[in-house]
């Protein structure tokens, strides 16, 4: 049987970062590196991963993990629950001075109560319909 010494390597965005000190715990090493790429300061650690005689930690950047996955998104646009605030006050009633906001919000208004109540359904107008001004 023979005992070999595994060295660390650490990564993040495809960049391999070498071991400052083995010494370092990962949280030093992450504060070390935090110098280069700030973005990592807050990263999780992932690993250890074995590759040969190395062991692999992964910096994931803690930006964009929080919250719904594809699979809970999906699931609430097929449910209709991805926007649970209420449509009615699409324009702010401070802007209700110009002309075509109040086109705007009297056509959503009559599609509505024609309509029913739909669910997260609104009527904006695109460019091409609004009259430019010269």
């Amino acid at each position: 049987m023979q005992t070999t010494q595994l060295t660390r390597e650490f990564r993040y965005n495809g960049v391999r970062l070498a071991d400052p000190s083995p010494n370092f715990t990962l949280e030093q090493v992450r504060d070390f590196y935090a110098n280069t790429y700030p973005e990592i300061l807050n990263a999780e650690i992932d690993g250890p991963a074995i590759e040969g005689e190395q062991q692999v930690y992964s910096f994931r950047r803690a930006v964009g993990t929080k919250g719904n996955d594809l699979a809970a998104l999906r699931e609430k646009i097929t449910n209709g629950t991805l926007c649970n605030a209420p449509r009615d006050n699409l324009i702010a009633s401070s802007h209700l001075n110009q002309p075509v906001a109040k086109i705007l919000r009297e056509t959503t208004q009559r599609y509505r109560s024609s309509h029913g109540r739909t669910r997260n359904a609104a009527l904006v107008a695109t460019s091409a319909s609004l009259q430019v001004l010269a």
